[in-house]
Parts: C-alpha cells; structure tokens; sequence
C-alpha cells in the first residue's frame, strides 16, 4: 500500500525572479529591474517535497500572477531543476505591486498553494521640474572653465555642477553627466553614486574632474545629464549649459629663483660660501605660477658635473623653499654655475624657469687652518732635532671640506744651487678620515730629512698648502697657495 502524500502550503518557498533588486534603504521592495521585464521572462520555482512523478501520476505547478493563472507545467518523471520556471509575458505586469504565488498539484489532483511574494514593477521615468538646466558657479558662467579656475586649490582640479531639484528624485536614482561637444549626447558619460534616503531631498552635485575636461580638449562645451531610475528607465535629456573652456595653461610665468644670503638683484647673484656652511637655500619667487598638481625641482648646477644637486622637494611641503647641501657648495668655491628650477604639470609637460647665474665667492686663505710641521720653536726647524724618519706635517679640518676635495702640500727653499722643492702630498683625494681628523694626524705626511739637508741653513723656507675644490680640476697657482703659508728658518 502506498505511502499517501500531503503537501502544505508551509512546504511551498515563495517563487522568485532572477535579476531582482536587492532592496534599499527608503526604496522600493523587491523592485524589478529593466532588464527583466521589458521582455518575457522567467518565474522560479523552489523544488517541492515527495515529488515523484509518473506517466500515471504526474505533477503540475499553476502559476498565479495578481490572482490570475499565467501559465502551468506538467512533469511525468522527475523533474529537472532547469524547468522548474514559467514565462511570464510584459502585459501581466501592472506598475507597483504585483503579487504571486504558484499552486502544486500531486497524483492525487489536490491543490496546494504556495507562500506569496510580491514585487515591485516601476517602469516610470524620472521626470524633470520647471527648470533642468545644471547649475554652475558664478565665475565659471562669466569666464569659462579656465585653467586658473581648476588649478585653484579650493577648485580642487574639478568643476561642480548643482542638479536641480526635479519632481520625482528617489533613493537609487543616478545622475548621469555628459560634457559634449555640442548638444547632443555622443561621449562616454559621468555616472554619480546613486542616491540614498539621507541625499535624494538635496539638490545632487555632478562632479566633472580636470583629467575629463582636458582630455575633451578647449573650446565651446556642452554640458547636460540624465537621470536614471533604480529599475534602469532613463529621463529624457536635460538642456544644455554652453561653456568656454580654456583648460590648458597657457606659457607660465616662470622668472628665476633667488638664493638666501646671496647678494644681487640681476641675472647673477654672489654668495659667500662661509654664509652657506650648513647648505644653501633657493627660493621660488610668489609670482612663479606654480599650482597644486604640478611637480616641482630646483636644479643647482650642471647635471651630472661635480656639486650638481637636484632638490625633488622643498624644505617644508607647501613651501618654495628648497635645500642644497653643503658638498654642492663647496664644489663651486670660486666659480659660477647656473640655478633654475621645473616644472612638471599634470599633463606631463615640462616648464623651465628662467635661469640664474650664482658666483661662489672665493674664501681667503686666513679663513683656513695652517699647516703645522712637528719640532718647530719660535719659527726655526733645528735639522739636528728632526727625526731620521723626516719633519712630520699636520694640519686640522677646514670649513666646507668634503671627500671630493684634492690637496697638495709643497716644501719650498733655497738650496746650495737655487729654488728647490719636495712634495710632501702630491696631488690626491682627500680621505673620508681626513674630513673627520684631519691631514696628517696618523704622522704619515713627512719631508725627508736628506731633503732638508739641502736647504740653506739660516735661511727662510716655506710650507704650501694648494686645495682644489672641484675634485682636481683646477687648482690655484702655484705662486699663490689657497692656505695661509708656513714660513720656517731652518738651523742646526
């Protein structure tokens, strides 16, 4: 005997439709999108329990649409979850609630109906106020969407545009923006984040960026929107707002910079390199037109020369002041060298600024240590009390002195035929360790005692100490050590 089989409507789910919204805060439930019924489309079934269809005993599921019967199926053997559905044509849908349920009908012929679910069908279009024209700022109707006015940092690089206030605004609507190059929609469009139930009251705000405005090029522009309604149904266009636009930068006005502590008001100023011991600081002139996107250097010298320096930003962000540091100082003691800044905008193009010529002064040879030679009393040098191993020269750190300076220290005199010279240092690199300590503190810069020997005894002799600033690619005369001079009598 078999089994009786009692369905009830607790074991019925709802039906459902693929594609439904998800609902909203303050929006419409169960809201049935566009894209489904504007053609036939397909209602769900949830697969029931104790199905067991035959030829003799077959199973139908009836599907009501508002109360009425839209359509049936009948199944004889089990039945595939890919046909558990019935078309539903557009002329059963009325706008706002729909309601619908489906009745299941087993061997036996006994209707049982399932759960309700209903939907919600709003195939209206938003519908515009007395006026739909957007609504731009005051300077922007006057002058144009200029470069100035993007690169104003209260701008922010973007235009805003009020939308106004239309009849029908919801929560899910979306603004859509078209800045064109005349009247007619052609271009891709500008969609907003749909509105909610806190902002659908509020006139929206269409934002258009710079990136958009420039890529759309200058000239006569257009712009306009739409709205788009949560279920996919689009207004009609708005009017049209014509605009200039000048958006890209016009030649910037770019005069030189100045260099703090630098003396001159022309094309070329002086600095006092002992002013500058810890760096120098350029300045970007107030009347440079430099915004906010724009990447900004200073350029301190040739690149790739020998002190040139590229400052990438300023000293304090916001600033136009920007730090050179000391070794870029000290590689143009006594000469010129050429102090510009650029520009790069949001475009990529690169802007120069009128450049400048900055003399580095030279440092007078007292501003210097002097060379010391071990073993001298009151100015003489006794050869007796030299040791075998020669007279030992030392000599302490100066100002602005880096590992890319040279040195070179000479002993001159008279000999028994005339002027005669040893070098105690010919020309070299100075060394990180000297920076630090100094030259000759390890006692291994000396003048051997069989060149003294040749010196005149009674006689002046001298110690002279030539630096090169620019990594030993000029040097001082000869006749004229940059360092003061150390004047010995040597006796027995």
């Amino acid at each position: 005997m078999e089994r009786s089989k009692q369905l009830s409507t607790q074991d019925l789910r709802p039906p459902y439709i693929n594609g439904q919204l998800p609902d909203i805060k303050g929006g419409q439930p169960n809201l049935l999108p566009k894209s489904v019924i504007d053609q036939t489309f397909k209602v769900w079934f949830p697969m029931w329990p104790e199905s067991n269809p035959s030829p003799s005993r077959p199973e139908t599921v009836e599907l009501y649409w508002n109360g009425q019967s839209v359509g049936d199926r009948s199944w004889t053997s089990a039945i595939p979850s890919s046909e558990l559905f019935i078309e539903v044509t557009t002329d059963k849908l009325i706008e706002g609630t729909n309601r619908l349920h489906y009745i299941v009908r087993l061997y036996n012929g006994t209707p049982t109906p399932s759960l309700e679910h209903s939907v919600t069908v709003d195939r209206s279009a938003p519908a515009f106020g007395p006026s739909s024209k957007l609504e731009f700022a005051a300077a922007i109707i006057k002058d144009g969407v200029t470069f100035d006015y993007l690169a104003a940092p209260a701008n922010r690089d973007r235009v805003e545009a009020r939308v106004p206030t239309y009849i029908t605004a919801a929560p899910g609507h979306t603004i859509i923006g078209y800045w064109e190059q005349s009247a007619e929609v052609s271009l891709d469009p500008i969609r907003m984040p749909p509105l909610t139930s806190e902002n659908h009251n509020q006139p929206p705000v269409l934002t258009f960026t710079g990136d958009l405005i420039r890529a759309r090029k200058d000239g006569q522009r257009f712009a306009m929107y739409r709205v788009e309604s949560r279920a996919g149904y689009t207004s009609l266009q708005s009017l049209a707002v014509e605009l200039k636009v000048e958006a890209r930068q016009r030649p910037r006005l770019l005069p030189w910079p100045e260099v703090e502590k630098a003396l001159g008001t022309g094309e070329q100023q002086t600095l006092d390199p002992l002013k500058a011991t810890s760096g120098a600081v350029v300045v970007i002139p107030d009347t440079a037109n430099i915004y906010p996107q724009d990447q900004v250097w200073v350029q301190w010298g040739v690149p790739g020369s020998l002190g040139a320096h590229r400052a990438p930003r300023p000293i304090t962000p916001g600033s136009r002041r920007y730090q050179i540091p000391m070794p870029s100082i000290a590689a143009y003691i006594g000469k010129s060298l050429p102090v510009s800044y650029g520009v790069i905008d949001a475009e990529e193009v690169e802007w120069p600024s009128v450049g400048r010529k900055v003399n580095i002064q030279r440092i007078l040879s007292h501003n210097f240590p002097t060379v010391q030679c071990q073993g001298l009393t009151g100015g003489s040098l006794s050869y007796d009390k030299v040791p075998a191993t020669g007279a030992v020269l030392k000599m302490g750190t100066w100002t602005l002195m880096t590992a890319d300076q040279w040195i070179m220290i000479n002993m001159t005199g008279t000999g028994a035929t005339g002027p005669v010279a040893y070098p105690a240092i010919q020309q070299r690199q100075v060394t990180d360790q000297e920076v630090i300590g100094g030259i000759g503190m390890r006692g291994d810069v000396t003048v051997p005692k069989a060149f003294l020997n040749t010196l005149r005894r009674n006689e002046s002799f001298s110690v002279k100490v030539y630096v090169s600033f620019d990594g030993g690619r000029t040097w001082p005369p000869l006749a004229a050590p940059n360092f003061p001079l150390l004047q010995l009598t040597l006796i027995n």
